[in-house]
């Protein structure tokens, strides 16, 4: 997904961009155009691009604060190479997307001066064991080389898939990889650490070797049998 900007009116860091309090807006800033290039090469599904407020139900609210935590101390988070786990046995409560606003979040915070480097990657497990079966197609390579070496990445619903030997290994190549090199990793699940990959404990123990979080709260998403417009065209 491409995004368009404009160097005044639309730019994000409008608020606490130190350039603009000292040169003002121009042409010549490079600081969105470098934070949606690692937007745009994140993988970020669409529905995620977008800030939204993120509200906990009462149930969640610790949880909350430590991702908060997390959010507001990202650049070190990724230079210590930490690891979260966010799990729920519930679907639909926020941890994709909170997942995500802490992934914008580093990309929003190392822009400046990045010179267009790839930084962070996005993974939805199911989709990419299918696309790590396809050896003669570009996108697996790309998909594999960003999830081996970019400073920090997301394994989204890491404990959908089928314990099936090839599956296992594809997937602890990559975690092994990033954990020996103390590279950052966020996973989401809907499966307990103590449900996640019984017959292969060195998985679960790299990706539960650091900050556990479960959410509680049920999913929010709901239905409906009427027809409005969103107010997107």
């Amino acid at each position: 997904m491409e995004f368009e900007y404009r160097y005044t009116d639309n730019c994000i860091f409008k608020e606490v961009c130190p350039r603009k309090r000292r040169l003002g807006c121009d042409e010549h800033c490079t600081i969105q155009p470098e934070f949606y290039y690692l937007l745009n090469t994140s993988n970020i599904p669409k529905e995620y691009m977008k800030s939204v407020r993120l509200y906990p139900d009462s149930i969640d609210e610790k949880v909350f604060y430590v991702l908060k935590d997390i959010l507001e101390d990202v650049e070190v988070f990724v230079e210590e190479g930490r690891t979260l786990y966010l799990w729920s046995k519930y679907v639909g409560n926020a941890k994709t997307s909170f997942a995500c606003k802490i992934l914008k979040s580093y990309l929003a915070s190392i822009c400046i001066g990045n010179k267009f480097r790839d930084r962070g990657f996005f993974e939805y497990i199911p989709s990419f064991i299918l696309l790590a079966k396809e050896f003669k197609n570009k996108e697996r390579e790309l998909h594999i080389d960003a999830l081996l070496h970019r400073d920090l990445v997301i394994l989204d619903d890491i404990g959908s898939i089928k314990n099936t030997e090839y599956d296992i290994t594809v997937l602890l190549d990559i975690i092994n990889t990033r954990y020996s090199n103390g590279l950052a990793t966020i996973y989401t699940s809907n499966v307990s650490p103590n449900e996640l990959f019984k017959n292969n404990l060195r998985i679960t123990d790299r990706i539960c070797s650091d900050i556990v979080l479960e959410l509680k709260g049920k999913g929010r998403r709901v239905s409906t049998n009427i027809y409005k417009r969103k107010g997107i065209i």
